[in-house]
């Protein structure tokens, strides 16, 4: 312990002799480590830290998966459940101690001021028993208290719901609020961190007993709650019995799927069950992959910039422990054991790497905060906890230690064995140390070219795809149009009511200075919405074949025109389009290609799965994004409003000039003709475009922003190598000059050099991207993982630093003077 404790003393005094050399080594290490711990605590925060669920890992969701229906949507496999399927499995399963469903719906919360939406998750009562959490305060739901339909008037509170909304006031169990007109008791507050089973999920949320579903719920979830076929329940959770494993519980479910397929044919005909553990389904059974591969893709990019900063580094000590060859090799002549060396310079690289390390940790206390300012605008700052836990502090210090091994290696192992005879002839006779005699420094340049090579083809991929995703086409004028959300199933209005409040709200909203035209839809701009089971005439379950999942959006009679939709074929809707006439629909290109291809769609008739009335398609109109930019076109039907009546809509507005300043105007009026009301998501459309553009954009900017310092790094180590190698070489260059060589000789002779080592290095990373390249398709937008354009450009970007690198020390090179350079030691 006393030497260790001498080595770090000596290593500090090395450290403070070399100032600039130390500056230069903390900075480097500190930047990869600290890049490594911010896109680490993300990670953490997201895919690594568990739900504040008793034992997680016995815990797994339930969806529904459909052979006989097509789904056209990506990454939509999973299905979730109907409530009745779910009573079903809850009752005749042998494998869960317990089965839980929980679904949403926004909640207008009235009495405290201006009318506010919540977040509203109606559960069964076994809900928090099932998941083993236990209450903060107050208590969760009696098992009686999901029986009354409309009579179970409890509600449990969360913990951030209850500190941002409440002030954490301990008295707030047992009083009532009132949610959608109805008073409820709060009888619990659930414990801090606890925000239901997602992770991306609101902090603020209230849970109410699903039998108070008629009071949550509006229009067609209302309306078909108990029906079988509705897949309403977003997750069914159950816990395990012990002994119990996933694959013997599915294939048990499967058994119960089968017997609900007989029993009921026309609703479970092609239905199954799968499960997901809940720790992987926290992010969305169908998502976890996709989440999954670009955590992983973050934490390669930072990796290799650790990697290349730990190259450099390596370089830089080879070359401290060069110029110390001296004196490492009189100490091995008085006695020192080989050992004894090497520990002395890895105590030295660990006093470096645990300073960068430090350093590092306060680069990414700052570094979270910065990232997650661009977190997509739905997700609220206080929604995900990134705090730096035991685990950012535990990485942290591993990379360090790895670090310090990793750096310290190579001049360990030179210093603990040096040549004592040729070290002391070196001191007398001043020789030079030529390129070929340190390969492992060539190596390691070559190994930093080629991760930068891999980083930056990862950034420019992801920016060729952010190219992409931003040029295509939405369908619809995206420019001065905004919009805001309400629920009028919240208020109590009949039918009626709702349908002469969207007449009031269009007038009221076009007579507004600088409003051009304004419509209501039950569907956000890229917001998806209800999915139907849609047969063309003449099909239907019965007959074989498959019906398609189709979106569908109910809108007024103005939508084409405000949206800015062209029409392709026949009509949009009209004053003769009512609730006592025929029912029609208008279609996208993607549903008319999709149900009769080859056709005109215009006059041909459809109906949803298990009703009996038609709709007839009287247009076309053209394909416009429906859930997410850059999916393949999505079928989708669009039905008047005064059809297919739809409580829970957007009023959608088009202005002459910037929209931000009519919202205000527009709010006012609306929120005048039903002062109860909650009005949410105020916003532009661009906006909402720019929310859809989130992802690549973060991809883009965080790869570029590594691939840069990646990229630096490589030339730095480039610079570095080639620097120590002329300083090397002066009395070479010398005699070369000296017997006639030409200025232009010997730059060639140094970048020659160098660009031997960048070739090498393009070569290894060029093979290893397009190798790995392919990891990354499913997160690019229209771009093949192994784009042309970008194999061939970035590395003629990396040439060309390479050759900037090369050219200062060969500038230094033909500076010598032959006749120093002769008697240079």
């Amino acid at each position: 312990m006393g030497t260790f404790a001498q080595d770090i003393r000596y290593a500090f005094r090395i450290i403070l002799k070399n100032p600039g050399f130390s500056a230069i080594a903390v900075i480097s290490l500190a930047l990869g480590i600290g890049a490594n711990t911010t896109i680490f605590t993300v990670v953490n925060a997201i895919l690594l830290n568990p739900l504040p669920v008793r034992d997680i890992g016995t815990v797994v969701e339930l969806d529904t998966i459909d052979s006989k229906t097509k789904v056209t949507a990506a990454n939509a496999e999973k299905l979730g459940m109907s409530y009745r399927n779910f009573e079903d499995y809850a009752r005749l399963n042998e494998v869960f101690s317990g089965l839980s469903g929980t679904t949403g719906g926004p909640l207008t919360w009235t009495g405290s001021g201006e009318p506010k939406q919540l977040n509203g998750s109606l559960v069964s009562a076994n809900y928090f028993d099932v998941l083993g959490v236990q209450p903060s305060t107050g208590r969760f739901f009696y098992p009686e208290e999901d029986k009354k339909p409309g009579g179970n008037n409890v509600a449990v509170l969360s913990y951030g719901l209850w500190s941002n909304k409440f002030g954490a006031d301990p008295n707030v169990v047992g009083k009532s609020i009132t949610l959608n007109a109805t008073s409820y008791t709060v009888v619990g507050i659930a414990p801090k961190g606890f925000k239901g089973t997602f992770t991306l999920g609101p902090a603020e949320l209230v849970w109410i007993p699903t039998s108070m579903y008629k009071q949550v719920l509006s229009g067609f979830a209302k309306e078909n709650f108990d029906d079988r076929r509705f897949l309403n329940l977003v997750g069914v959770y159950g816990r395990l019995k012990p002994g119990v494993s996933q694959g013997q519980a599915e294939a048990s479910l499967k058994t119960i799927a089968q017997h609900l397929e007989t029993e009921f044919p026309k609703e479970n005909g092609g239905r199954s069950v799968a499960l997901t553990p809940l720790a992987d389904a926290a992010l969305g059974a169908n998502n976890f992959e996709q989440l999954n591969t670009a955590g992983g893709l973050m934490m390669a990019v930072v990796g290799l910039v650790l990697l290349i900063a730990c190259s450099n580094l390596a370089n830089l000590l080879l070359a401290q422990a060069a110029r110390r060859e001296k004196e490492l090799g009189l100490r091995a002549a008085l006695g020192a054991n080989p050992w004894r060396l090497m520990r002395q310079m890895l105590t030295e690289s660990l006093v470096l790497a645990g300073i960068a390390g430090v350093v590092g940790l306060a680069i990414a206390y700052a570094g979270r905060t910065v990232l997650w300012s661009f977190r997509p605008p739905f997700i609220e700052r206080n929604d995900i906890d990134l705090s730096l836990d035991w685990r950012v502090l535990l990485f942290t210090l591993s990379i360090s230690v790895f670090t310090a091994v990793i750096i310290a290696l190579a001049p360990a192992i030179k210093s603990g064995t040096p040549n004592l005879v040729e070290t002391l002839n070196m001191g007398g006779r001043g020789g030079s140390v030529g390129w070929r005699r340190s390969p492992l420094r060539s190596m390691l340049v070559v190994s930093e070219i080629a991760l930068a090579l891999v980083a930056l083809i990862g950034a420019g991929l992801f920016i060729r795809s952010m190219q992409y995703a931003q040029r295509i086409e939405l369908g619809f004028e995206s420019e001065r149009l905004f919009m805001m959300a309400f629920d009028l199933g919240a208020t109590g209005l009949t039918e009626g009511q709702g349908q002469q409040f969207f007449r009031t709200a269009i007038e009221r909203a076009k007579a507004a200075p600088g409003v051009e035209s304004a419509t209501i839809a039950s569907n956000f701009p890229l917001g998806g919405g209800l999915a139907r089971t849609v047969f063309p005439e003449g099909q239907d379950e019965t007959t074989g074949y498959r019906g398609t999942l189709t979106q569908l959006d109910d809108v007024t009679l103005s939508y084409f025109e405000t949206l800015r939709i062209p029409l392709l074929h026949g009509r949009v809707f009209d004053e003769n389009d009512r609730k006592e006439t025929a029912k029609v629909a208008v279609i996208n290109e993607a549903m008319a290609k999709h149900f009769w291809p080859d056709e005109d769609a215009v006059g041909k008739r459809f109906h949803f799965f298990g009703e009996p009335d038609l709709r007839l398609v009287v247009g076309v109109v053209k394909n416009v994004v429906v859930n997410q930019i850059g999916e393949t076109p999505q079928p989708l039907a669009y039905l008047p409003v005064t059809q297919d009546y739809a409580p829970a809509a957007t009023i959608q507005v088009r202005t002459s000039g910037p929209p931000e300043a009519v919202v205000g105007g527009v709010r006012a009026q609306i929120q005048e003709l039903a002062p109860a009301m909650a009005i949410t998501n105020v916003q532009t459309v661009r906006e909402i475009v720019n929310q859809g553009l989130w992802a690549p954009r973060a991809g883009a900017g965080l790869l570029s922003v590594f691939g840069a310092l990646a990229l630096i790094l490589a030339g730095v180590g480039v610079y570095g190598v080639l620097s120590y190698s002329v300083s090397q070489q002066t009395r070479e260059i010398g005699i070369r000059m000296s017997l006639g060589a030409q200025r232009q000789q010997v730059m060639r002779l140094v970048i020659g050099q160098g660009m031997k080592l960048a070739g090498a290095g393009l070569a290894l990373g060029l093979i290893a991207a397009f190798a790995l390249a392919r990891a990354l398709t499913s997160l690019l937008f229209g771009v093949s993982a192994h784009d042309p354009v970008t194999f061939a450009v970035v590395p003629l970007g990396l040439v060309a630093v390479s050759v900037l690198a090369c050219y200062v020390p060969a500038r230094r090179a033909i500076g010598v003077d032959p006749v120093i350079a002769l008697r240079y030691e």
